[in-house]
């Protein structure tokens, strides 16, 4: 697992970007660089309870979430982290994940 998520920045004005775009929204720039996000706050929850073509599916927690600088994103749960919380973001291969800030 890695620590923290990453993020695509746009070189010219620095606005972050998940998942990675072609233009900035911002300055319609075009050239990006890689970035990490450490920690967010969970503004909602879902729960996934069926998965079609899956027998042993287990119900999985996902929630919105806001880094500091507004960029917004859903991960995969790992705790009973609920709204409010802030959470530590991590990946398992490319999945977005997260759990309470110990």
């Amino acid at each position: 697992m890695n620590r923290g998520v990453a993020i695509w920045r746009c070189v010219k004005c620095r606005t972050g970007f998940f998942p990675q775009r072609l233009l900035c929204s911002h300055c319609h720039g075009d050239t990006f660089e890689q970035d990490r996000v450490y920690q967010a706050v969970v503004e909602e929850i879902s729960t996934i309870r069926h998965m079609l073509g899956q027998t042993d599916w287990q119900p999985r927690r996902i929630a919105s979430v806001r880094t500091s600088e507004g960029l917004r994103f859903t991960v995969g749960l790992t705790d009973e982290s609920g709204p409010g919380t802030v959470i530590e973001l991590f990946e398992d291969g490319t999945a977005p994940l997260g759990a309470a800030k110990k």
